[in-house]
C-alpha cells in the first residue's frame, strides 16, 4: 500500500510539473483547393537540428506536444508533388494553424519524401525494419516490436532468427552483454516510440565478433537532441498461471556538451513450468509429471554519461548493476509400469532451489572524429564481473502400488555451487574514407576467467552417506582479434563489401580436485563478402557470405556431476570444441513490399545438450557433446501490404530442408526434415489513437538439436491506446489457444523418450506508461563490447 501511495503521489507531481512548462504546436495542412493532405512530413527544427518529425493524419492534422513555452522553432513541411513550406513558429503563441501547400510542376523523382520510406529495406549486409513508419511504434516496448519484426521469432521471451537459432542483440551498434530475464527486462524498458529501426543482420560483417551462428539484431534508437530532457515511468502487469509485475523508470538529459541516460527496473512474480518426460525402456515405462513454480526477483539499473570535449573528441562512461534472486520449488510424480501395463512402483519427489546473482558492468569509451561521413576512431574499454550462488536440494521416496513405502529407497541430495566470472576487453574501431572506398579496421582483446566451486552430496534414510564430494574448476580464455573491411560503389548500380577477421583463442581448464588440465589453442580466419546490384530504383539483388564460430558456455565444460534427482544428473564436458559454420544468402528486394531470400548453412561439430538414458541402471545423464554436422538450405518470402491508412499487414513464409549427420549413430540416428514456417501480422488503425493487432504463426514438424518437434501454432491479439503524447495504455493477449509449445521426441542410446512440456506461454499483459519532458526522444544507448563472453558465463 505504501508503494502504491508513493506512485500515485509521484504521478500527480509529474502531471503538475508537465502542465506548468509544456506547450504545443497544432496545425492542419490542405492543398490550395482546401483538400486535406495526408502523410505530409512535418519536421520540428531548432537551429539546424531536426528535433522530431511526424506525418499528418487523414484529416491533414499534426501535433507537437511538450514544447518549451515561448520558444522559437522552425517547421518544414514536405509532400510528394508539392512545394516545401519552411516557416517560424513560437510554442504557445498560436493554438491551431492552417498551412496550404502549392502543387509542384517538376517530376516526382526529384522529391525525397521521408513519410514514404518503405517498412522494409534490403541493404548490402542486412534487412532493415523501419519501425517509425509502422503502427508497431504506437505504444508497447522493444520486445513487442521484435515480435513483429520480419525474420524474428520470440518464444518464451527468447529471441531467434527463423530457420537459424538464437541471436545477439545490439542497441545502436553496441552488443548487449546480458541475456535471459535481464535482457527481457532491459528490452521492456525501451518504449517502441523511441525506436527508429531494427536491423536484422543474418550474416554479420567482420567488425563484429565471429561468435554465434544465427546473426545479430541491432535496435536503432532515435537521437536525443540538445537542450532537451525526458523522463518516463511504466508499470507492466502480466497474468499467466500466477501474476508478475514490472516497474521501471527512465531519465534522459542533454544540455550543450553533456548528455545523460539512466534507467531503473524491477520485476517480481512467478510462472509455472509443467514437464512431462516419458522414457520407454525395454521392460518398463517411466512416466513423470513435474510441476515447478519459478519465482523472479530482479532489480537492475543503468547509467550512461557522455561529454563532448571538442568538436572532434568525446568521452563517455557507463555502469550497469544487476541483482537477481530467483528461487523455485517443484514436485514430481513418476509412475513406473511394466510392459503388461501393471503399475510397478511410484516415486514422489520434492525439490527446492535458491539462487543469487550479482553483476556489475563498467564501460569507458572515447570517440575521435576524423572528418565527415562518419569517419572516426572509437575506443571501448569494458570490465564485467558477476557472482552466481546456487543451492538445490531434492528429496524422494519410492512407494508400492498400494501406497506403502518401500524401505531403503529414500533419497536426500543437495548441490551447492558458487560461480565467479570476470571479463575485461579492449576494442579499437576505425572508420575511414579513402577516395571511393569506405575502410573499417581495428583490434579487440578479451580476457575471461570463470571459477566454479561445487559440492554435491546424497544420503539414504537421512543418515547413510551415498556420496559427498566437491571440486573447484577454473577456466580461462583469451581472445585476440584483428579485423578489416572495405566497401565501395563500383558503379551507380553495384555495391560491394568485403572483410576479414582473424581470431586467436587460448583456453585452459583446470580441475583442482581431479588434478587435470584441459587446453585448447587455435587461430582462425573469418571472411565476409557482400555485393548488391541495383536493377533500378526499386529492385535490388544482393548476395552475402560469412564464416562463424559458436563457442560453448563456460559452465558446460565443468566435468563435475550435479544430481537433479536420484535417477537424473548433469555433467559438463571439458573436451567440448567450438563449432564452425558457413553462411550464404542471396536476396531480392523491390524496396517496397516484397523481399525474397535463398540461404544455405553448413555447420561442423555442432554442440547439443542431450539427456542420455541407460537401460540397465535407469539413470539419465544430461550432458553436452559435439554431436553432429548440419546442413540447411532454405527460402524466405516477406510481403508487406499497406493499401490504406487503417491496415498494415506483414506476411512471412520460410521453408527449409535440414540434414543432420550424427557422429555416433548408436546414440542418435541421422535426421532429415523439411520445415515450413508461416506468420501473419495485421495491425488495424481503429482511430487515430486506438490500434489493434492480430498475429499468428504456424511451424510444421522440425528438428531441434537431436529432438523432433511436433507442429505448433500461436495466436496473439493486442490493443494499443495512445491516450495522449504522455500516456500510453496497451493490453496484450499472447498464445490465446495455448498451442505454442509443441512436443519433443527422440530415440537416444536405443531408448525412446518424449517430452510434453508447458512453460506458461499463455498470458494477459497490461502496460501503462507515462512520459514527460522531451516526448519520444531517447538517448543513443552505448553497450558493452564483451557481451558475448558475459552471455557464456552461465
Amino acid at each position: 500500500m505504501k508503494i502504491a501511495k508513493y506512485l500515485i503521489n509521484l504521478l500527480y507531481f509529474l502531471l503538475c510539473l508537465n502542465t506548468l512548462f509544456a506547450q504545443s504546436i497544432e496545425g492542419r495542412i490542405t492543398s490550395t483547393d482546401n483538400k486535406e493532405l495526408e502523410f505530409v512530413t512535418v519536421k520540428l527544427i531548432r537551429d539546424t537540428t531536426i528535433l522530431r518529425y511526424v506525418s499528418s493524419d487523414q484529416n491533414g492534422r499534426f501535433t507537437f506536444n511538450n514544447l518549451t513555452d515561448k520558444s522559437t522553432y522552425r517547421l518544414r513541411l514536405q509532400h510528394t508533388g508539392f512545394d516545401d513550406i519552411d516557416t517560424i513558429v513560437i510554442a504557445g503563441a498560436f493554438k491551431k494553424m492552417i498551412f496550404k501547400m502549392r502543387g509542384k510542376v517538376n517530376t516526382l523523382k526529384e522529391v525525397v519524401v521521408n513519410a514514404n520510406k518503405p517498412f522494409i529495406e534490403r541493404k548490402v549486409d542486412r534487412l532493415v525494419f523501419n519501425v517509425q513508419n509502422s503502427m508497431a511504434s504506437v505504444s508497447g516496448d522493444a520486445m513487442d516490436v521484435l515480435k513483429v519484426t520480419p525474420l524474428v521469432m520470440v518464444e518464451n521471451e527468447a529471441l531467434n532468427i527463423i530457420g537459424k537459432g538464437s541471436v545477439t542483440v545490439m542497441v545502436n551498434d553496441k552488443i548487449l552483454r546480458i541475456s535471459g530475464d535481464d535482457l527481457t527486462s532491459y528490452l521492456r524498458s525501451i518504449p517502441s516510440g523511441s525506436i527508429e529501426s531494427i536491423e536484422v543482420i543474418t550474416v554479420p560483417p567482420s567488425k563484429y565478433s565471429a561468435a554465434g551462428n544465427a546473426g545479430i539484431l541491432n535496435i536503432k534508437l532515435k537521437k536525443m537532441v540538445n537542450d532537451f530532457w525526458s523522463a518516463s515511468i511504466r508499470s507492466i502487469y502480466t497474468q499467466t498461471t500466477h501474476p508478475t509485475i514490472n516497474l521501471g523508470a527512465g531519465f534522459n538529459y542533454k544540455k550543450n556538451r553533456f548528455s545523460l541516460y539512466s534507467s531503473l527496473n524491477m520485476t517480481e512474480g512467478s510462472v509455472l513450468f509443467t514437464e512431462k518426460p516419458h522414457i520407454s525402456y525395454s521392460a518398463q515405462d517411466w512416466k513423470t509429471i513435474s510441476k515447478k513454480r519459478s519465482f523472479t526477483q530482479l532489480y537492475n539499473g543503468r547509467v550512461q554519461a557522455e561529454y563532448k570535449i571538442s568538436e572532434k573528441l568525446s568521452v563517455g562512461a557507463q555502469a550497469y548493476l544487476n541483482n537477481s534472486r530467483p528461487h523455485s520449488n517443484d514436485q514430481t510424480l513418476t509412475n513406473i509400469t511394466q510392459r503388461t501395463g501393471l503399475l510397478d512402483s511410484i516415486i514422489k519427489g520434492d525439490g527446492y532451489q535458491n539462487s543469487k546473482t550479482k553483476s556489475l558492468g563498467l564501460n569507458f569509451n572515447s570517440t575521435y572524429s576524423l572528418g565527415k561521413n562518419g569517419q572516426e576512431i572509437v575506443l571501448d574499454l569494458d570490465h564485467y564481473r558477476s557472482k552466481f550462488d546456487n543451492f538445490r536440494n531434492f528429496n524422494s521416496e519410492t512407494f508400492n502400488p498400494n501406497g506403502s513405502s518401500i524401505k531403503n529407497q529414500e533419497w536426500y541430495s543437495a548441490n551447492i555451487g558458487e560461480n565467479a566470472f570476470t571479463n575485461t576487453s579492449l576494442n579499437i574501431d576505425v572508420e575511414q574514407k579513402i577516395k571511393m572506398f569506405d575502410i573499417n579496421y581495428g583490434v579487440n582483446f578479451s580476457n575471461s576467467r570463470n571459477r566454479n566451486e561445487l559440492e554435491s552430496f546424497a544420503t539414504a534414510r537421512k543418515t547413510d552417506t551415498i556420496f559427498n564430494y566437491s571440486d573447484e574448476f577454473e577456466f580461462k580464455e583469451n581472445i585476440g582479434s584483428i579485423f578489416f573491411s572495405i566497401a565501395s560503389s563500383i558503379s551507380k548500380n553495384i555495391d560491394f563489401k568485403a572483410g576479414l577477421r582473424l581470431e586467436n583463442t587460448n583456453t585452459e581448464g583446470v580441475s583442482n580436485t581431479l588434478v587435470t588440465k584441459y587446453e585448447n589453442n587455435y587461430l582462425k580466419l573469418f571472411p565476409t563478402l557482400y555485393t548488391s546490384y541495383k536493377i533500378n530504383d526499386k529492385n535490388v539483388f544482393s548476395i552475402g557470405y560469412g564464416r562463424r564460430i559458436d563457442r560453448p558456455a563456460f559452465m558446460a565444460m565443468n566435468p563435475f556431476s550435479r544430481y537433479i534427482s536420484k535417477y537424473y544428473y548433469t555433467v559438463g564436458n571439458p573436451y567440448l570444441l567450438p563449432s564452425f559454420s558457413h553462411n550464404i544468402e542471396m536476396n531480392y528486394s523491390n524496396n517496397r513490399n516484397l523481399n525474397l531470400s535463398l540461404y544455405t548453412n553448413f555447420a561442423k561439430e555442432q554442440i547439443a545438450q542431450t539427456a542420455i538414458p541407460f537401460e540397465h541402471s535407469k539413470m539419465v545423464v544430461d550432458t553436452m557433446q559435439n554431436f553432429y554436422d548440419m546442413s540447411t538450405i532454405g527460402f524466405t518470402a516477406i510481403y508487406t501490404l499497406r493499401k490504406s491508412n487503417w491496415l498494415e499487414s506483414n506476411f512471412v513464409f520460410n521453408g527449409y530442408h535440414r540434414s543432420i549427420k550424427q557422429y555416433d549413430n548408436t546414440i542418435v540416428d541421422d535426421y532429415k526434415v523439411n520445415v515450413a514456417y508461416i506468420s501473419m501480422d495485421n495491425n488495424f488503425r481503429i482511430t487515430k489513437k486506438l490500434n489493434t493487432q492480430l498475429s499468428s504463426f504456424y511451424y510444421s514438424p522440425q528438428v531441434t538439436g537431436i529432438f523432433r518437434r511436433s507442429p505448433r501454432f500461436n495466436v496473439n491479439f493486442n490493443f494499443r491506446y495512445k491516450i495522449n503524447d504522455q500516456w500510453d495504455l496497451a493490453l496484450f493477449a499472447n498464445d490465446i489457444l495455448k498451442t505454442q509449445q509443441g512436443k519433443l521426441n527422440a530415440i537416444v542410446n536405443g531408448v525412446q523418450q518424449s517430452y510434453d512440456n508447458y512453460y506458461d506461454s499463455r498470458s494477459l499483459r497490461l502496460t501503462v506508461s507515462y512520459r514527460f519532458g522531451s516526448i519520444n526522444i531517447n538517448a543513443r544507448q552505448r553497450n558493452f563490447i564483451n557481451e558475448k563472453e558475459k552471455q557464456r558465463a552461465y
